[in-house]
């Protein structure tokens, strides 16, 4: 009788550390195939019509600065090398370059028509040498480019994310100047803007 007990405690021991180690397993693959890492951020300030100055910040080299932007929207591509589901588990992340950021128009008419912006954005080559690898990469699931645009709204925040499967863009409200103590996004924009 006490071995039945012994072998059905030793049984219920190892049952739970492996339904433990299996939530674990879940919870850990839900955090890496839903990852996200901020990459840029970004505020408009407007011109005139259809014009703003945007400060665009971000830790890429050759990315951060003041640009003129023309238009209703904004828009900022990435070239993005997709790693299979099973490399972001293990702790790989995907990889990006920025490569252009520019104004667009809601209405189709307008942006066949009215003034258009592009800038090219980051270095360039440093993606060209994991593009070639990337093809002998058994870690790559695809390349391709990725692109999001959202309307510009003054008294707002922007921030790029990388995800696991591409770039997007969240907003917040500008913090309100009155009680607020400095942030290091402020000293960010005053950096950017040279104040």
């Amino acid at each position: 009788m006490f071995r039945i007990v012994r072998v059905s405690l030793f049984m219920v021991v190892i049952l739970s550390i492996a339904l433990v180690a299996s939530m674990g397993l879940n919870i850990l693959t839900y955090v890496r195939l839903t990852d996200e890492d901020p990459i840029a951020t970004l505020y408009f300030e407007p011109v005139s019509d259809d014009v703003f100055t945007a400060h665009l910040v971000s830790d890429d080299p050759g990315v951060s600065g003041t640009y003129e932007i023309l238009g209703d929207q904004w828009r900022i591509d990435a070239e993005f090398i997709k790693l299979k589901p099973w490399a972001n588990i293990i702790g790989m992340d995907a990889r990006y370059q920025l490569v252009r950021f520019e104004g667009r128009y809601r209405d189709v008419v307008r942006q066949n028509t009215a003034p258009f912006r592009a800038y090219e954005l980051g270095a360039g080559d440093a993606l060209d040498l994991i593009n070639y690898l990337a093809e002998w990469n058994f870690l790559v699931d695809a390349e391709y480019g990725s692109s999001t645009y959202t309307d510009i709204k003054e008294d707002t925040v922007y921030r790029v994310y990388r995800t696991q499967s591409g770039i997007i863009i969240r907003s917040e409200p500008m913090p309100d100047p009155i009680g607020y103590e400095p942030t290091m996004l402020d000293d960010i924009r005053a950096w950017v803007s040279g104040n």
